[in-house]
C-alpha cells in the first residue's frame, strides 16, 4: 500500500525507603492521595477525549461518555481503585505464552490507566526478553510488569527499591550474583546497573534545574552528575544479591547463591559476597564500612530518590510518553513540582505525578502539544475503539502480526522485547531534517522508517478489514470482499458504529472524536465523507470499516496532538 513520505508526519509534528519488595502475587497497595490541584468541574466531551487517549491504551464511545460527566478527581479515582489485570496468573509456566496475555489486558483490561501507565513506566524501568537470560523466562516478565502494574500509583522510592529487588532486572542488568571485589584475582563489582540505575532511571548525565534545563559551570559547559569512582562505588553496593533460595536450600547458602533461580520472588542477600568496605557515592554521600547487603543498599537508594535531578529528569520522559514529545520548560517544571511535594508533603507520589501530567494546561489545550504515536498505541487505539476480540469470542487478542515478537521485527515495538535497555527508542532522538533544525526531539521517529511505515500501514488495512458485522456476518479483506477467518484472528466489532454509518457526517465526527479528540482537520473529514457516501448504504459494517482504516491511516491521526 502507499503511505505518506516520513518527512509529512515530521512536518506535522514541528508544526503541532522500603522494606524487601513483594512478590506479584502480593494484594496491590492502596493508592496515596493524589496531586493537590486537579482542575474542578466536569471534564467533558473533548476533554474526556484527550485524557482517554493520553491516559489509556485508547477512548471508547462509551468511556469517553462515562468521563465527560465526571470531575478529574472522580476519574482518577475510579481507575486508581480498579483491581489490577495481572499477567502472572495467566501465565502458568515459565515459558508459557506472555505476549496475549499483555495485548488482552492492555485493550480489554478495565484497570486502562493502570494499564497505560504501567507501560510508559516499562519504557524507562526496561527490562526485556531480548536478553539471552530471559528469552525462555515469560513468567520473569510478566512478573516484573506486574510489579510496575502494582506499584505504579505508588511512591517513587518504593518502585526503585522493588525494581532494585527484582530478580528479572538482576539478571537483565547483570547484578544477580555481582560478587565483592578480588584483589587476588583482580575481579570488580558488576557496573552494569549501576550506570543504568543513574543514567537512565533516575538523574541522568548532567545536573539539571527543575524545568529540565541543564546546570552549566562557568566555562558554560553542563555540570555532570557523577563519574567513574561513583559508578564504582555504587557497583559494590549491588555485590551480594542472588536468587530467593529455593528449599531446601537457605539464605546465604552457597549452593542458593551458585545454583538457585527463582524469578518470582525478590532477590536475597548473601552477605558473604558483599562488599563491606566504605563507599562514597553521588553527592559525595559516605556509606560507612561494615554494612549488609540491605543497609547499603537503602542509603544508595535514598541517596538517589532524595537527588534534585529525579523530579525533571523522569517528569519529562513521562511526559514524553504520554503527551507531547517536546515538553514546555514550565510543564516540567510543574510536574517536577508534584513529584517534590504532592500538596500533601509528600515527595515522589507518582499518583500525583501522572495526575498533574495529565491534567496541565498543555496536556488539556487541544493543538499545544504533539507526539508520533506508538505502534503499540496504534494498535490498541483500533483495537479498543472497536471491542476487538478473537474469533472465539472469549475476549482474547491473539492476532499473530500484532500479539507476537513479529511486532518488533515489523513495527519497531513489541511488550517489554525493547532491543537494548536504551528502550525502543530514546528520549532525546531527533530525525535528521525540520525537526533537528528546529531544536526538537521525535522519539518515536527512531523506529520510524519505510520498512516500519509499509508494515505498519499494512496491517492497520489487515486489522481495519477484519471485522463483524452488526448482523453477525465475518469480514476479512477490503473492498467486502468476505473470506474465512482463522482461530488466531481478531476482529473489530462494527455494530456500535454501524448506527452512526446511515449518515457519513455523523459517523466522521464520532471517529474524529475517539481517534483524534475532534481535531481532524475539515478538508480531511470532507474528503472522508465523500468516499464513504459511495459506498452503499446497505453496507454499514463496510462503510465504517473503510472510514475507519481512512482514518487510522493517516498522517494526520498518526500525529497524537
Amino acid at each position: 500500500m502507499r503511505l505518506p513520505p516520513l518527512t509529512c508526519l515530521a512536518l506535522m509534528t514541528v508544526a503541532c525507603g522500603s522494606s524487601h519488595g513483594r512478590s506479584a502475587g502480593t494484594p496491590t497497595p492502596a493508592a496515596p492521595p493524589g496531586f493537590a490541584g486537579l482542575p474542578p468541574g466536569p471534564i467533558g466531551t473533548t476533554g474526556a477525549a484527550r485524557l482517554l487517549t493520553q491516559g489509556t491504551f485508547g477512548p471508547t464511545l462509551d468511556g469517553i461518555q462515562s468521563a465527560s460527566t465526571q470531575t478529574y478527581d472522580q476519574w482518577f479515582s475510579a481507575q486508581t481503585t480498579a483491581p489490577p489485570s495481572l499477567l502472572l496468573p495467566q501465565v502458568p509456566q515459565s515459558n508459557s505464552e506472555r505476549l496475549v496475555p499483555w495485548w488482552t489486558a492492555a485493550v480489554n483490561g478495565p484497570d486502562q490507566l493502570r494499564q497505560r501507565l504501567a507501560f510508559a513506566l516499562s519504557e524507562l524501568f526496561v527490562v526485556s526478553s531480548s536478553a539471552a537470560v530471559l528469552v525462555n523466562y515469560s513468567q520473569a516478565v510478566v512478573a516484573y510488569g506486574d510489579l510496575l502494574l502494582q506499584n505504579v500509583f505508588g511512591n517513587f522510592r518504593d518502585l526503585l527499591d522493588l525494581v532494585s529487588h527484582s530478580p528479572a532486572m538482576g539478571q537483565y542488568l547483570t547484578y544477580f550474583q555481582s560478587d565483592k571485589p578480588n584483589p587476588a584475582t583482580g575481579s570488580h563489582a558488576d557496573e552494569n546497573y549501576a550506570r543504568e540505575i543513574m543514567q537512565l532511571f533516575t538523574i541522568g548525565l548532567v545536573m539539571l534545574n527543575p524545568d529540565g534545563s541543564p546546570q552549566n559551570d562557568s566555562t558554560g559547559a553542563p555540570i555532570p552528575t557523577y563519574g567513574l569512582p561513583e559508578i564504582e562505588n555504587l557497583a559494590e553496593v549491588f555485590t551480594g544479591w542472588a536468587s530467593n533460595p529455593i528449599p531446601p536450600h537457605q539464605i546465604g547458602d552457597e549452593m542458593a547463591w551458585e545454583y538457585d533461580l527463582d524469578y518470582l520472588h525478590p532477590m536475597a542477600p548473601y552477605e558473604a559476597h558483599h562488599d563491606t568496605d566504605a563507599k562514597t557515592i553521588i553527592g559525595g554521600v559516605a556509606i560507612p564500612a561494615g554494612g549488609t547487603c540491605e543497609s547499603d543498599l537503602k542509603i544508595a537508594l535514598d541517596t538517589l530518590f532524595q537527588h534534585p535531578n529525579v523530579g525533571p529528569f523522569v517528569g519529562r520522559q513521562l511526559i514524553q510518553r504520554l503527551v507531547t514529545s517536546n515538553p514546555s520548560p514550565g510543564y516540567i517544571g510543574r510536574v517536577s513540582a508534584a513529584f517534590a511535594d504532592d500538596g500533601h508533603g509528600v515527595r515522589g507520589n507518582m499518583l500525583a505525578v501522572f495526575e498533574a501530567i495529565l491534567t496541565d494546561a498543555e496536556a488539556r489545550t487541544a493543538g499545544t502539544a504533539s507526539r508520533l504515536r506508538e505502534p503499540i498505541v496504534r494498535f490498541t487505539e483500533l483495537y479498543r475503539a472497536f471491542a476487538a476480540t478473537d474469533v472465539a469470542g472469549d475476549g482474547q487478542i491473539t492476532e499473530s502480526q500484532v500479539a507476537s515478537y513479529n511486532g518488533l521485527f515489523n513495527f519497531g515495538e513489541s511488550p517489554y522485547w525493547a532491543p537494548t535497555v536504551f528502550n525502543f527508542f530514546t528520549p532525546d532522538y531527533a530525525r535528521p531534517g525540520p525537526l533537528l533544525n528546529a531544536g526538537l526531539a521525535a522519539p518515536e521517529f527512531e523506529i520510524t522508517n519505510e520498512y516500519t511505515a509499509v508494515l505498519m500501514g499494512n496491517q492497520l488495512e489487515a486489522s481495519s478489514y477484519q471485522y463483524i458485522d452488526g448482523s453477525g456476518m465475518q469480514h476479512s479483506g477490503a473492498d467486502g470482499f468476505t473470506t474465512s477467518t482463522g482461530p488466531s484472528s481478531v476482529l473489530l466489532h462494527t455494530a456500535e458504529w454501524e448506527a452512526f454509518a446511515s449518515d457519513p457526517g455523523a459517523l466522521l465526527d464520532n471517529l474524529n472524536l475517539v481517534f483524534m479528540e475532534g481535531l481532524m482537520p475539515a478538508t480531511m473529514k470532507a474528503s472522508i465523507v465523500q468516499y464513504v457516501s459511495n459506498i452503499p448504504a446497505s453496507s454499514p459494517g463496510q462503510r465504517v470499516a473503510e472510514a475507519a482504516f481512512l482514518v487510522v491511516s493517516s498522517p494526520q491521526y498518526s500525529v497524537q496532538q
